[in-house]
């Protein structure tokens, strides 16, 4: 059971995220890696912190309240 549940977790990164607009850290990081080499990376959670207030405190994203 735990098994599947972790499947279905790792492949949440490829389907679920993209559909909410998150980006992945694993894209990202190879995008570091590749691009950016002498930069910081940012840990996962710096990463989505990141991410969720670029889409959520742009000012592009409107608020039902």
């Amino acid at each position: 059971m735990f098994k599947h549940i972790k499947t279905l977790y790792e492949k949440s990164e490829k389907f679920f995220h993209p559909l909410v607009g998150l980006s992945s850290y694993e894209k990202y990081l190879e995008h570091m890696k590749r691009n950016h080499p002498n930069d910081k990376v940012l840990s996962r959670g710096e990463f989505f912190n990141e991410a969720l207030d670029r889409r959520y405190n742009s000012g592009g994203f409107k608020k039902c309240c």
